[in-house]
């Protein structure tokens, strides 16, 4: 496929300049929250053309640099009061995401890809170990998530999700050296999935490569859905870490 087809990061979300600049206060962050990972150094079988996952990381990699500032972890959780409401806002916008992702069926193409991303269901047991009601957590509207209308989509919204896994983990060393005492073992969040973030992220690279050689013409719908979902996590987050600055 000419990569000169596939759309460069701001045709793809040609507002975000317009809707997210003078909203956020900007700040270096102690770490990255939005961990993008190793581009995949596998071949790609497709000759001439960039593999997916790497695509994706330089394409949006202006929006994942807006997205890190924008968050600032782990800087702005102080205590157990901060950790308990940033996991609520995650929460109240994964969930929905997450849903919308599971209910494709084009996930049995994708060898060893679980259909559920289980990033909602860590952010459930954190907020049941600290004793909060996760149904009285207000979900996102369907306008603040992004447009999932396709399976390809919805692989981009993924590639944002699963990446920002791996930056969890280092935002959770550094909780655990200042408020390790209150949170306890309520890290199933940030600690990522259980049998190793970094084994699950090279397997979800792995398979998103081999869906951009099979599926070229889909690739631009995955980048589309992966600017989307930073867009909708800017701008989802942009609000509540301007309330906790005042």
């Amino acid at each position: 496929m000419n990569r000169s087809h596939i759309p460069q990061h701001d045709e793809l979300v040609p507002s975000l300049r317009k809707r997210v600049r003078g909203r956020v206060a900007l700040g270096k962050p102690a770490t990255c929250p939005l961990g993008r990972g190793s581009a995949s150094l596998q071949p790609d079988p497709c000759k001439g053309v960039m593999p997916l996952s790497r695509d994706l990381r330089e394409k949006t990699a202006t929006l994942h640099d807006r997205a890190e500032t924008l968050l600032g972890l782990p800087g702005g959780i102080m205590g157990r009061a901060d950790y308990v409401d940033w996991l609520r806002h995650f929460l109240a916008l994964y969930d929905p995401i997450e849903r919308r992702i599971a209910g494709f069926e084009g996930w049995s193409r994708l060898a060893c890809v679980d259909p559920d991303p289980g990033h909602s269901r860590r952010l459930l047991r954190d907020l049941g170990a600290l004793g909060i009601d996760a149904d009285r957590v207000l979900r996102a509207p369907s306008e603040c998530c992004p447009p999932l209308t396709n399976f390809a989509r919805a692989l981009g919204a993924r590639y944002v999700l699963e990446g920002s896994a791996l930056g969890g983990r280092v935002i959770l060393h550094h909780l655990k050296k200042r408020i390790g005492d209150e949170i306890g073992e309520t890290t199933a969040f940030f600690g990522g999935p259980s049998h190793g973030t970094a084994t699950h992220w090279r397997a979800f690279q792995a398979a998103l490569d081999r869906f951009g050689a099979a599926h070229p013409d889909e690739r631009a719908d995955v980048l589309a859905g992966a600017a989307a979902t930073f867009t909708a996590l800017i701008e989802w987050f942009a609000p509540f870490v301007a309330a906790r600055r005042v």
